[in-house]
């Protein structure tokens, strides 16, 4: 006999779903820790751990299409994890970079669904010319889109972007003694400055804490969902749920 229970869960979820969708979040962002764990449980190489992160990411995708939630953003990389990790590690992300965006700009669901890929870090200062190459295919390929956006932090470190964010405002207030330095100033400087503040915050791996200062001005006042699975075995189901009980949390933004 065929198992027909997973059909009665996606009625249940598409059903809860339609109930709280004015609680849904507008923007979603993923730090996915765990994939060298994942590997080594396997005794498998870390950057095989990379692999299957990237896999599972191209299918987690879909969920905020299906969801209809407008903004992602994933941390890809750190700086130190581009500069400070084994050699055949990078040269495996490397590659795992050049296929996958090679792979997103050519990809029907992201065309389809009009999705804008953005990459946020110091890779074009760090990447060799065909990864480099490959990134910017996929940013140009996708530039017209303004459907979804999809955005990757790449070799990116946000007390960076918060120190090149402080000193490009200190070198306007000496050409205008006169300047206000407001929040929209602020935020103007910052590599994040056309996206909106991050609503849900989701990290993988079992750690609950954030790591070098991933998106600090836009997290803010977000959500904060942590999940003991490592990011490789983070499934579709297990983001849906984690969306879910966003929907049904109060956001009291100070009041």
């Amino acid at each position: 006999m065929i198992d027909l229970s997973f059909l009665k869960y996606f009625y249940i979820l598409e059903s809860k779903i339609m109930e709280n969708l004015e609680n849904m979040p507008r923007h979603v962002a993923i730090i996915p820790d765990g994939n060298r764990r994942w590997a080594r449980k396997r005794t498998l190489s870390a950057w095989m751990g990379h692999k299957k992160g990237s896999e599972n990411l191209e299918t987690l995708l879909e969920v905020f299409v299906e969801l209809k939630i407008p903004y992602f953003s994933f941390w890809g990389s750190s700086q130190d994890n581009i500069t400070k990790r084994p050699k055949e590690e990078i040269d495996q992300l490397l590659k795992i970079f050049k296929e996958e965006f090679a792979r997103l700009a050519d990809s029907d669901k992201v065309h389809d669904n009009e999705i804008r890929i953005n990459i946020i870090g110091s890779w074009r200062e760090q990447f060799p010319d065909d990864v480099k190459d490959s990134m910017e295919k996929a940013i140009r390929a996708t530039e017209d889109y303004d459907k979804y956006f999809y955005n990757f932090f790449i070799a990116y470190s946000g007390i960076d972007e918060m120190r090149n964010a402080v000193e490009n405002i200190a070198e306007l207030k000496t050409t205008d003694p006169n300047l206000i330095i407001d929040e929209a100033l602020i935020k103007s400087q910052l590599l994040t400055k056309d996206l909106p503040p991050v609503d849900f915050l989701i990290r993988t791996g079992g750690e609950p804490h954030n790591s070098g200062g991933f998106m600090m001005w836009d997290v803010t006042d977000s959500q904060l969902f942590f999940s003991e699975k490592l990011w490789p075995d983070f499934s579709n189901k297990d983001l849906k749920d984690a969306i879910m009980e966003y929907s049904h949390r109060e956001r009291r933004m100070g009041k």
